[in-house]
């Protein structure tokens, strides 16, 4: 078939189109709609996609960490005995090569208010280098950033949770109670209560599950007004903090590691062996001597003195999770809330807690001597809209660090390596993937239904001109130009309708694009995100490939959903085409 017969096809299958409008435009019409939502659904799913990481990566974690190997094996129970000295070399040697960084300590615990407590996640930080790293630090609602001292600073979640500081939804009464503690004059009192006003109360069939639905009168839920000034907050703060109500306490245990010097020979056969790698089995025996009278295991004097063999037998007792390698000591620490987090990622506003790492060198904190749990990296000057690529890989990261070590004339521990933020989100990266996929899947489904409907219309159509084909193929018209005429006016179908849906798509994402949606009210009931690491404004973006595709796929579904229901027509014999009713 040449070029102008395919033309004249065309043209047919244009004047087929025209003759009947209706059917034209209610079947371009599913497909508009169809194409639109698709458009939308992944611009925006890809918008919070790409938020929920630039949050991960500049208000979490960084775009890597230089941790212990075995305290990434284990990064879920927060191991703070994997610790390491001297970050303030490796910081200089990243820093040499183009990398920022800041060292951390992480450990979990309990914080204790005067109303409850709660457990909590805990980061011993350098207040001016966490700055340089990571951007949660400006983001304070209440009082200022912990500096050093016994100060700290907590999320939102957590201070709503145990009544610290500044109250953004109190109830009438409770109100009225730190009114009466806080006050210090008339003025005062009257001041706090300008700050709020009464929460919408619940209509006739509204949720009957939420606070306000059980609410007796006259204890109404009250909102803190959005629009106060920072003079007001301050002052808010500072009635509040002399009450004491900021004054917390936290519960944690330094974990000491130790190998132990001797070993049941039940406890030896029954647990120790069984859960180590078996390339570290070797390893164990030979730092142990068996002694039947004792019926121990004990540790060899030679294995003491020799602290390599001793850190590696260590290290594999830890990793098979031997009881006896680790020893807890409970701490008590007292501090004082100074501020209040939140950030546009979850993980600062909720139950996480910033301590500087002064307070918790000695005795009186975690005992650390200068050691920390983890540096934090970033590529130096990198825009904050960039997700980290090839330069801030593990790969690339780990010889810069080397090179910067070589260049002091020193080497990289063994111990010691670097993990991307994607070797640590990669739980919450696969279920990202469940997030964007299944509305995905269901735009599409909708647009798979819509084409359905092209398939059903090209069958009806193909019976009402069921003469017409015959007296076509009476005439000379082949089998092959009949499929491709019904193609092309599918084909057609799925063309009008995907270029109008195409528009109306980025129509409705254009606002998304610019403004997005403003979740950050709702910050108590979306504290998770809604699935995303994002709690404040969901912008959408967009992906130029899928809305050029969208179009395409859907010209050539279309086209090809003619096919099936044509090729059933021109099987049937002329003649009885001809006498069709």
């Amino acid at each position: 078939m040449n070029i102008l017969g395919i033309w004249e096809l065309k043209k047919m299958a244009l004047r087929n189109l025209a003759r009947h409008k209706t059917k034209t435009v209610l079947t371009s019409l599913a497909i508009v709609v169809s194409v639109a939502m698709f458009i939308f659904l992944n611009s925006w799913l890809g918008g919070m996609q790409i938020e929920s990481r630039r949050n991960i990566v500049n208000f979490e974690i960084g775009a890597a960490k230089l941790q212990t190997n075995l305290y990434f094996d284990k990064k879920d129970e927060m191991p703070s005995y994997e610790t390491f000295l001297d970050w303030e070399i490796y910081r200089e040697a990243l820093y040499a090569e183009g990398y920022v960084s800041a060292p951390r300590f992480s450990f979990s615990g309990t914080l204790f208010s005067n109303s409850g407590s709660a457990p909590m996640m805990f980061f011993g930080i350098e207040p001016e280098l966490e700055r340089e790293v990571l951007r949660y630090v400006p983001y304070v609602d209440f009082g200022r950033f912990a500096e050093s001292g016994n100060e700290i600073a907590i999320g939102t979640v957590a201070a709503e949770k145990l009544k610290i500081g500044i109250p953004t939804r109190p109830f009438r009464n409770d109100l009225e109670d730190l009114i009466e503690l806080a006050a210090q004059t008339p003025e005062d009192a009257d001041f706090i209560r300008s700050l709020y006003d009464t929460a919408p109360s619940v209509r006739a069939g509204g949720d009957i599950f939420s606070p306000e639905a059980v609410m007796k009168e006259g204890n109404e839920r009250m909102v803190l007004k959005r629009n106060i000034s920072q003079a007001d907050k301050d002052r808010y703060w500072n009635l509040i903090a002399a009450t004491g109500r900021n004054n917390v306490r936290v519960n944690t245990s330094i974990h000491i590691k130790g190998i132990p010097e001797r070993i049941r020979a039940d406890r030896w056969d029954g647990e120790l062996m069984p859960a180590l790698r078996a390339e570290d089995i070797a390893l164990v025996e030979a730092a142990y001597e068996h002694f039947e009278s004792l019926d121990m295991y004990l540790l060899m004097e030679e294995i003491k003195e020799d602290e390599i063999q001793l850190a590696q037998v260590l290290e594999a007792m830890i990793r098979a999770d031997f009881r006896g390698t680790i020893s807890y000591v409970n701490q008590l620490m007292d501090f004082v809330v100074v501020g209040v987090i939140n950030s546009p990622a979850p993980l600062p506003n909720g139950n996480a807690a910033f301590i500087p790492l002064d307070i918790l060198q000695d005795d009186r904190g975690m005992m650390l001597q200068g050691a920390v749990t983890e540096l934090i990296i970033r590529e130096k000057g990198v825009p904050d809209t960039r997700l980290p690529g090839v330069s801030e890989s593990s790969a690339v990261i780990t010889s810069a660090l080397k090179r910067g070590l070589e260049n002091m004339g020193l080497t990289m521990p063994e111990e010691l390596g670097i993990f991307t933020w994607a070797d640590y989100m990669e739980d919450y990266l696969g279920y990202e993937a469940l997030q964007v996929g299944a509305p995905q899947m269901l735009a599409f489904l909708l647009l798979f239904l819509a084409f359905l409907g092209i398939s059903n219309t090209i069958l009806l159509a193909i019976l009402e001109r069921t003469k017409e084909i015959g007296m076509m193929r009476a005439l000379g018209m082949t089998d092959k130009q009949m499929i491709m005429t019904y193609m092309l006016e599918a084909g057609f179908l799925g063309f009008i309708g995907s270029i109008a849906g195409i528009i109306l798509g980025c129509i409705i994402n254009y606002p998304m694009v610019k403004h997005g949606i403003d979740f950050s009210a709702m910050g108590d009931v979306l504290s998770d995100g809604l699935g995303f690491r994002t709690t404040a404004v969901f912008r959408s973006m967009w992906n130029v490939p899928v809305i050029i595709g969208s179009g395409i796929v859907a010209t050539l579904l279309a086209s090809f959903m003619a096919i099936f229901p044509t090729r059933k027509a021109v099987k049937k014999p002329i003649t009885e085409s001809l006498r069709f009713e």
